[in-house]
């Protein structure tokens, strides 16, 4: 899943890129990375706990004035499903510890953005794929702990951009995953970081 949606990505930034020569390509391109807290908001949307953690890298085109095409490259740290739960069993409760894995993500999306004056704001969206990592558990809460998987996903999100310097900005991010694992997963994602423009 992953590799496929790198190859679509590939794809779409040859695309548009392919007429780069006879434009103006003046800050047509962007790098960046944040860094951030994750709530897993699987089974409670209001629950409000950043415990978790996420860095991402990408890069993006600008193929219109005002929109961008966006390859990301990212990993959270976060909880397994039952981690810290008690888990209803034929021989009674079990009370399941801190038990994590790693969630390593490749995104395709688009951001349209709006200028405010003094920054810029923008709203984004995509596919991409998922793999699950998680930690090796030990008995006798190895049937409660997550697969391994690689599984689809989507995303949308809004963001800030506070221009620092002519080619520099910071970036705010709030981002929502929904990702078609087993069992199902939601991840709502606050980064800070810093794009440069070329």
């Amino acid at each position: 899943m992953i590799r496929r949606t790198l190859a679509i990505g590939a794809m779409l930034w040859a695309a548009l890129t392919s007429g780069a020569h006879a434009q103006n390509r003046a800050q047509n391109i962007g790098v960046g990375a944040t860094v951030g807290l994750v709530d897993d908001i699987t089974t409670d949307f209001s629950s409000g706990s950043f415990k978790h953690s996420d860095v991402n890298g990408w890069v993006d085109y600008r193929f219109e004035k005002s929109s961008l095409l966006r390859l990301t490259f990212g990993s959270m740290r976060i909880a397994q499903t039952h981690s810290e739960s008690t888990v209803d069993t034929p021989d009674g409760p079990v009370a399941v510890p801190l038990i994590k894995e790693r969630v390593g993500y490749v995104t395709v999306g688009a951001s349209y953005l709006f200028w405010e004056g003094w920054f810029t704001s923008g709203i984004f969206g995509g596919i991409g794929g998922y793999h699950f990592k998680p930690d090796e558990v030990s008995p006798p809460f190895t049937e409660f702990a997550d697969q391994k998987q690689t599984v689809f996903g989507w995303h949308f999100g809004t963001e800030a951009i506070f221009r620092v310097y002519s080619s520099a900005g910071i970036v705010l991010r709030l981002t929502y995953h929904n990702v078609s694992a087993t069992p199902h997963r939601q991840f709502l994602n606050a980064n800070t970081g810093v794009v440069i423009r070329f």
